[in-house]
């Protein structure tokens, strides 16, 4: 429905620094440089959204590769380069009042060998699908997320609400606190990455069904945004859907 595609996202192999170019799935072993699958949405509603998810895409990339070339990088090589990302974000929006204040989400998965190192800004998700099972393994960082912590609000309550959109954190604040975890992974293991473009209008249990073995994984990822058309789709949306071998 919008007429701006204020999302961003790359899938990249540390180690040789090929880029996913579309289309067809890619197949790369997770070296000790790893790979890095990223997903960010710019604000909507704010000034140069997709400036800023593009520029935080590129910034995290840029810093993981030149991370990778001096040393094996981990949790703490994402964490640094996801801030001075957000960083270059908000310098970029002091110099011109057109992006003053642009901003976007930022969610990143660094899998090195049998680990993936999640890092989250804003409400953009990560999943584990394994054995079945769907978990998310990202913690929405929004108004409405923080009042169902609180026991104020119904999960169910949180998606009916016109509050929803309100997001704590955002690439290119004057400060971050980048969340960063790690998970164990195996193969058989799928990861799905997405904006809230998605999740806004696809349960839990649909993305399990549409994403999980066996289902191949580009048909995977088109039956999603496939859903998402078949609701209107009234944001942008962008899914990144992995398997670990």
């Amino acid at each position: 429905m919008r007429e701006t595609n204020e999302d961003a996202f790359a899938l990249v192999d540390l180690s040789t620094g090929q880029r996913w170019q579309g289309r067809h799935p890619t197949e790369w072993r997770t070296t000790p440089s790893g790979v890095l699958l990223v997903v960010s949405d710019g604000m909507g509603g704010a000034r140069a959204g997709e400036i800023a998810s593009a520029l935080s895409v590129e910034g995290v990339l840029e810093g993981m590769l030149q991370g990778a070339k001096r040393g094996r990088p981990d949790g703490e090589t994402l964490r640094r380069v996801i801030e001075q990302a957000s960083h270059r974000v908000h310098e970029a929006g002091k110099r011109r009042p057109d992006r003053r204040g642009m901003g976007a989400t930022m969610t990143a998965v660094l899998l090195t060998g049998d680990t993936a190192f999640v890092a989250q800004i804003g409400d953009s998700r990560a999943y584990l699908l394994r054995d079945g099972e769907i978990g998310q393994i990202t913690h929405d960082q929004s108004y409405v997320q923080m009042l169902v912590d609180a026991g104020v609000m119904t999960p169910e309550e949180a998606t009916l609400s016109p509050r929803r959109n309100i997001i704590l954190q955002v690439m290119g604040q004057e400060v971050v606190r980048v969340v960063l975890g790690r998970i164990d992974v195996r193969p058989g293991d799928r990861l799905i990455l997405c904006s809230d473009g998605l999740t806004n209008v696809v349960s839990d249990d649909a993305l399990n069904e549409a994403a999980g073995a066996p289902a191949e994984l580009v048909r995977a990822s088109e039956d999603l945004i496939g859903r998402t058309l078949d609701e209107g789709a009234p944001d942008n949306v962008t899914v990144i859907v992995a398997e670990v071998r």
